[in-house]
């Protein structure tokens, strides 16, 4: 996880001072951290705090059409994994929710 933390938002304060352990944080007022973060394809954020957490892969029911367009039926698809932008979260208590139901889906639903 990593935290893209803005010093003049409260709530960004709040979280990097409970900062879980092994969990990461850019500082947006930081040219270079900024930076170093969307070098590496960081997603910037439309508010402040954002959490970037990993979605493990899972399978997901996608509709599925014939040559002539017709509909065929549902499908199951790999979502693969990736990484996605929780956008101000309250605390870590619901980033740890997200990321519990992410892991339930995976395991659910594995990747096929």
């Amino acid at each position: 996880m990593i935290l893209l933390h803005h010093p003049e938002v409260e709530l960004s304060r709040t979280l990097l001072a409970a900062l879980p352990a092994g969990c990461g944080c850019v500082d947006w007022t930081s040219a270079v951290q900024c930076g170093e973060y969307t070098a590496t394809g960081g997603v910037s954020p439309s508010a402040f705090p954002s959490v970037v957490v990993d979605v493990p892969a899972y399978a997901e029911d996608r509709p599925c059409f014939g040559p002539e367009g017709e509909f065929l039926g549902m499908e199951p698809e790999t979502v693969p994994a990736h990484q996605e932008l929780l956008r101000l979260p309250a605390s870590w208590e619901a980033v740890a929710s997200f990321l519990a139901s992410v892991e339930e889906r995976a395991r659910l639903r594995p990747a096929v």
